[in-house]
């Protein structure tokens, strides 16, 4: 193999196993279908198991390893508060009901009166550690995870992105608006 070819391939190998920042950054940005925002995230995730919680407002959940990954993390004792759309949960492809009477896991969804008063947001939290923002959903065409008839890559994936921030005040600021939206009168309590 040519010295050009080798080059492409371990930036491509290099390119999904990114580390998610370095030790110096505050702040970086993925683009999917270049890069499986499912990985980075669940990498993130796992470390919600130092901070032993994490909050999370998805609109669209179907991601089944997303929902897997949970589950472990609240078997070990991390106390996960998820805050959903309410007529987003009902979508038939779903992941909440996984999620539903598992100890540690608490779900409230505000109360979706249409198109003007949805719950959009696409973060997650872990106090202390990371705050993760972007477009992508937690649906594996979003986070450039999908694979349909073996044919993997753009033509099968959404364009989005995430941001992983570990700016101690940035992350503060997302939790203090988590809690002003799982706080409102008009939520639905789901568990």
């Amino acid at each position: 193999m040519k010295p050009l070819a080798w080059a492409a391939l371990i930036f491509i190998f290099l390119g999904c196993f990114a580390a998610p920042l370095s030790a110096n950054a505050e702040t970086a940005t993925y683009f999917s279908p270049r890069y499986n925002l499912q990985n980075i995230d669940i990498h993130w995730l796992n470390k919600s198991l130092i901070a032993k919680r994490l909050y999370i407002a998805m609109f669209s959940f179907t991601d089944y390893k997303i929902a897997k990954d949970l589950i472990y993390l609240a078997h070990r004792g991390v106390k996960i508060y998820i805050y959903r759309d309410d007529l987003q949960m009902k979508d038939k492809t779903d992941r909440t009901y996984m999620l539903k009477n598992v100890k540690n896991i608490f779900i409230k969804a505000k109360r979706d009166r249409g198109f003007w008063n949805i719950m959009h947001e696409k973060i997650f939290i872990i106090p202390g550690v990371v705050f993760r923002e972007g477009s992508a959903n937690w649906s594996p065409s979003a986070e450039g995870a999908s694979c349909y008839g073996g044919n993997c890559g753009p033509a099968e994936n959404q364009d989005n992105n995430a941001t992983y921030i570990t700016n101690k005040s940035e992350i503060r600021t997302a939790l203090h608006n988590f809690y002003r939206m799982w706080d409102r009168k008009s939520n639905i309590d789901v568990n």
